[in-house]
C-alpha cells in the first residue's frame, strides 16, 4: 500500500470516528435530559401535539432510542447500527415537523439541554447537518457484528428508563403549603381558608388559552385565582378570550412561584386551606374533570 492510499484510509478512518463521537455526545445529552425529567417531557411533547395518552411512551422510546443510538455509535462494532438508528430518528422528528409545521411554527423544540430550538427553517437546517454527520459515520464505519450484545445494551438502557420512571412517580413528593394571603384586584385573598384554585398562564400562550376554555365550561364550587407570569395587564383580556368569569387576577406571582416547581405554564394547584392537594400540568378531559370533581372543586 502507497503511503498517499494510507493516509487516505486513516482520514477517512478519523471521519467516521469523529462523526460517531459528535453525534454520540448530542444523543446522550438529548437522551439522558428526557429520561430524568419525564414528566417535564411529557408536557413538551403534548405541546408539541403528541396526545397526552401517548406521551408518556413517547418519551420514553424517544429518550431510550437517543441513549441507545449514543452507546452504538461509540463502539466500532455497532457503529453503523448507531448511525442508521441515528439517522432514522432524525428524519423522522423533521418529518414530524413538517407535517405539522404550519401549527407548531415558532414553538420550542429544544431537545438538547444547551441548544435552544423553535420550529422553522433552523430547526430543519440544524437536522439536516446532524444528519449528514450521521451519514459519514454510517459510511467509514467497519463492518458490524455483536448483535446479541447490542441488545444487552438496549435491554440495559430501557432497564434505566423503568428507574427513572419509578423515581418520577414513586419519588417522595414534599409537602407544599402556599403563602397564607394573596393580593387580587377584589382584595386580599387568604388562601388558608376554603378552597382555591390557582390558575398560572401566560396571556399570549395558545395552551394557557385552551385550558382557560377547558375551565370555562365547568360550574365551580371553589375560588379560582388566575396568575398571569407574564404581561399581568393583559389578564383581563385573556379572561375574557376564554370565556372564564368570576376569576380574581393576583400580581403575586413571584410570591406564589416560590411553592411551586414548574417551568412551563399552564400550571394549575388544587389547594384547600393552605394545603396543596394536586399539581395540574396536564389539562385534557375526561382526567382534569374527574379529578377536580373528585376534591369537590366542580359539579
Amino acid at each position: 500500500m502507497d503511503p498517499e492510499e494510507s493516509n487516505n484510509r486513516a482520514v477517512v478512518r478519523w471521519a467516521g470516528i469523529v462523526a460517531a463521537v459528535v453525534m454520540a455526545l448530542l444523543w446522550f445529552s438529548a437522551g439522558l435530559w428526557k429520561l430524568t425529567d419525564i414528566t417535564g417531557w411529557q408536557l413538551k411533547l403534548t405541546q408539541l401535539l403528541v396526545p397526552v395518552h401517548l406521551s408518556l411512551a413517547g418519551t420514553l422510546a424517544v429518550g431510550v432510542s437517543e441513549v441507545f443510538a449514543g452507546i452504538l455509535l461509540l463502539r466500532p462494532s455497532w457503529r453503523r447500527w448507531g448511525g442508521l438508528l441515528s439517522a432514522g430518528l432524525l428524519v423522522a422528528f423533521m418529518a414530524y415537523m413538517g407535517f405539522n409545521y404550519q401549527t407548531l411554527q415558532g414553538e420550542d423544540c429544544s431537545c438538547f439541554p444547551w441548544l435552544e430550538r423553535a420550529v422553522g427553517p433552523a430547526f430543519f437546517w440544524s437536522d439536516a447537518a446532524m444528519l449528514a454527520v450521521s451519514l459519514v459515520a454510517v459510511r467509514y464505519s467497519p463492518k458490524p457484528s455483536g448483535l446479541r450484545g447490542a441488545g444487552a445494551a438496549a435491554l440495559a438502557v430501557a432497564a434505566f428508563a423503568g428507574v427513572m420512571l419509578g423515581v418520577d412517580r414513586l419519588g417522595p413528593q414534599p409537602e407544599v403549603h402556599v403563602t397564607q394571603t394573596v393580593t387580587t384586584d377584589a382584595g386580599p385573598l387568604d388562601l388558608q381558608e376554603g378552597s382555591t384554585f390557582l390558575f398560572f398562564f401566560n396571556p399570549s400562550c395558545l395552551h394557557c388559552l385552551h385550558a382557560g376554555q377547558t375551565m370555562a365550561n365547568y360550574d365551580w364550587n371553589a375560588r379560582v385565582l388566575g396568575i398571569p407570569t407574564q404581561d399581568p395587564d393583559w389578564g383581563p383580556g385573556f379572561l375574557q378570550d376564554a370565556g372564564l368569569q368570576g376569576v380574581r387576577l393576583s400580581p403575586d406571582v413571584d410570591t406564589l412561584r416560590e411553592s411551586f416547581e414548574f417551568q412551563d405554564v399552564p400550571f394549575g394547584a388544587v389547594v384547600r386551606e393552605g394545603a396543596v392537594l394536586e399539581e395540574i400540568v396536564f389539562w385534557e378531559e375526561p382526567d382534569l374533570g374527574d379529578m377536580l370533581r373528585r376534591h369537590g372543586f366542580i359539579d
